[in-house]
């Protein structure tokens, strides 16, 4: 199942393989839209995942809080 699918090296995106060997992404920006600056990539897959991995953070410290208040303080 894996194999049917192929990912950009670029830009982290996912594309089934019938759709083709090239990123459809990629192969459709301009060389103006493409932002080498963030390498966080989707999910903080990228190179530099570290703002996407705070708030990945800060969302679970929120959600394990709320869960303790729905556990212990209700």
């Amino acid at each position: 199942m894996t194999g049917e699918f192929l990912t950009c090296k670029d830009c982290d995106f996912e594309w089934h393989r019938k759709d083709g060997l090239a990123c459809p992404i990629c192969k459709n920006k301009s060389d103006t839209e493409i932002t080498p600056e963030y390498e966080g990539g989707m999910f903080g897959t990228g190179k530099k995942p570290k703002r996407l991995a705070l708030y990945y953070q800060a969302i679970g410290l929120i959600a394990l809080v709320y869960l303790l208040y729905l556990v212990f303080g209700a």
